[in-house]
Parts: C-alpha cells; structure tokens; sequence
C-alpha cells in the first residue's frame, strides 16, 4: 500500500513527458509536410522542461535524444532547406544548452534540499514546520514525531491543535512570531498520541507567508529533574529543621537536668552545713 501513491506519481510523469514529447513530434512532422517551418520548435521545450522538473539527473540525455529526433526529421522532411537546416541546428543547440543550464540549478536544488533534509532527520532537536494560514502541520523531523508518539506520516497535514491543544498559546506565539519574525522562544505543553502531555519549547527558524518553520526542544524531563532537585534540597532543609529542633530540645532537657543537678547539690550542701553547725553546738553544751 505504501508504494502505490509513488508508483501512481511515476506514472503520471511518465505520461506527461511522453504525451508533451509525442506532441512534439508529430506537430514537426505536421508542419514539415505541410509548409510550416516556424512554430514547431517551441514545443520541444515542454518536454525538456517537464524532464528537468521530474528528473533532473536525466535531462541532458533526454534533451540530446529528443534533440536529435528533431533535427533528424528537419533533415529528412525538410528537404535540406539550408536556411531551415541552420535554424534546426540552432534550435539543437539552444535545446542542450537549455538542459544543461535548468538540470544544473534542478540537481543544486536537490542538493540542497537532500542536507536539509539530512540535518532534520539526524539533529537532536526537532523540527515542526506548520502553514500560520491554515494551522496545519506541514512537516516534522523523527526526532519530534517520536516525541509526540507518532510517525512522520501521521501527522502531515493534521491541524495542530491536534498536539498543540491550547490554543491561547498558539494565538500568542504567532503574535510574537509575526512581531518580531524570528528570535523568539516560546514554552507550551504539546499533547502526545496516547494523551500524555510534554513540555516543548519552541523557536522560529523560518518565517514566510506560507510556512513557520521551528526548531523544538523538549524540556520536559528537565523540568522533571528540577522539580526532584527542589523536592530534595525540601527534604534536605527539612531533615536540618527537623534536626535542630531536636538537638535545641535536648539542649534544652540537659540545661534542665544541669539546673536540677544544681539545685540538689545545693540542698544536700545545704543539709549537711545544718547537720555539721548542730553537732558543734551539742559539743559545746
């Protein structure tokens, strides 16, 4: 299942180089055998521009062959007319030269497109890129759909209150995104596929008419970590509180025993002066 849209959109290509191609040729050989000698050059470029555009790696081949095929029948249906025979050879020339130039600048695109591609599905952050008009998901990288629980593919083309449920925070970042285009760090809760919430923070990269293009970093587990760091260092200011208080308390019980030491020192001392002071007076009566 999953390869038949890609092989539906072969086959539509195919069909529409072969039919602009066909085309081509027999408006040639229409207009060679009937007189015509300035039109039909123009449609060899439909061809070539729908090659450069399917298939950009093959298109200087393709514009030689179908070059080639145009000449061929100028040549033979056109009875050696040298002047349309030197303007064929220009047509060919022109032909090449187009391929070459518009395949060139295809296959740089490709290029291109082919690192940014490799720089979203390899970077550690994620990438969300949604259109600001319709609120719908445009693309996101491995990274961000693992996060989220989904496959790439589920969520193309899904509005994105479908994981980014609240929708204050949307309006807000898209307020800032269009006041300030970019530099702008925003933090929200995005809602996985099995109904678990996440913490992402997000920053524009790209900003157009059409796309917001944002890199995404999910916080959540650091929020997680600093959320045990505050209940441990609570625990730990706890058990100090708790400690003091006991170790006041059994300063408190021994300067209590100290001072009823004291105090029972004091009484025996006390006695035993009385006891001494009436035995002296015994002796002395």
């Amino acid at each position: 299942m999953g390869q038949q849209p890609y092989v539906m959109k072969t086959v539509h290509r195919l069909f529409i180089v072969a039919i602009s191609s066909i085309g081509a040729i027999l408006c040639t050989i229409f207009s060679l055998t009937h007189g015509i000698s300035t039109a039909f050059s123009f449609f060899y470029i439909l061809p070539i521009i729908c090659v450069v555009y399917f298939y950009p790696g093959r298109a200087v081949l393709f514009a030689l062959a179908i070059s080639i095929v145009y000449i061929g029948l100028v040549y033979v249906l056109g009875a050696f007319n040298p002047i349309l025979t030197a303007v064929s050879t220009a047509w060919f020339v022109l032909f090449i030269t187009l391929a070459v130039v518009a395949s060139s600048y295809a296959n740089g695109l490709l290029e291109k497109k082919a690192q940014i591609r490799y720089i979203m599905e390899n970077t550690l952050e994620g990438i969300f890129c949604f259109d600001p008009s319709t609120l719908r998901i445009r693309v996101v990288n491995q990274t961000c759909a693992q996060w989220l629980l989904y496959s790439r593919h589920e969520l193309e083309g899904v509005p994105v209150s479908a994981v980014w449920p609240d929708a204050g925070a949307q309006q807000r970042f898209m307020d800032e995104v269009k006041g300030r285009r970019t530099g702008v760090t925003f933090e929200s809760l995005f809602r996985q596929k099995n109904g678990g919430m996440i913490r992402f923070i997000l920053s524009p990269l790209n900003v157009t008419k059409d796309m917001v293009l944002c890199s995404v970093v999910n916080v959540t587990d650091a929020n997680v970590v600093d959320e045990e760091i505050r209940q441990t260092l609570e625990d730990l200011e706890r058990q100090v509180r708790e400690r003091t208080a006991y170790l006041e308390r059994m300063n408190e019980e021994l300067r209590a025993e100290i001072i009823e030491r004291r105090r029972l020192e004091h009484t025996l001392l006390s006695s035993d002066l009385k006891k001494d002071t009436g035995d002296e007076e015994e002796n002395q009566s």
